[in-house]
């Protein structure tokens, strides 16, 4: 009779996954560490390359308010944002940020290092069909649409 019963929100027993679950984690740091410190240099290369690009337009003269300038201003804050938050794994001893976001952040510094980014990404997305809307709204003849 006991053998009928539900087991609703328990999760099966397994033989062989008692070591992965005693740790907690199914990545070992050492795994976790090494993807911290990539995600950090490719960041980093991408805060510098945006960084660069400004300065060029800043150097050549180029229209100062421009989609190129504002996406690239936008780039350099999210790779910012994300270098912050991948480095950060150094100092809470190799734990991957992204997958176990430290409980001692108050909301304005979990909320600029977690949520922030995505806001920035859709800014961003919104940003690029502005761009590429623009072309089609110049070849629209007048008159089409109009009631």
């Amino acid at each position: 009779a006991a053998a009928a019963v539900p087991t609703a929100g328990r999760e099966p027993s397994t033989s062989g996954g008692g070591a992965v679950a005693a740790s907690g984690a199914a990545v070992p740091g050492s795994v976790q560490l090494a993807l911290s410190v990539l995600h950090a240099l490719l960041y980093a290369a991408l805060f510098a390359f945006a960084y660069l690009q400004l300065w060029r337009l800043l150097l050549y003269r180029e229209r100062r308010l421009s989609y190129q300038s504002l996406c690239l201003f936008l780039c350099l804050a999210w790779a910012a944002l994300r270098t912050t938050l991948f480095s950060a794994a150094f100092s809470l001893s190799g734990s991957l940020p992204l997958l176990r976001p430290p409980s001692r952040l108050h909301f304005f510094p979990h909320w600029l290092l977690y949520c922030f980014p995505s806001c920035l990404q859709f800014s961003t997305l919104c940003l690029l069909n502005l761009y590429l809307a623009e072309p089609l709204m110049d070849s629209v003849p007048e008159g089409v649409g109009e009631v």
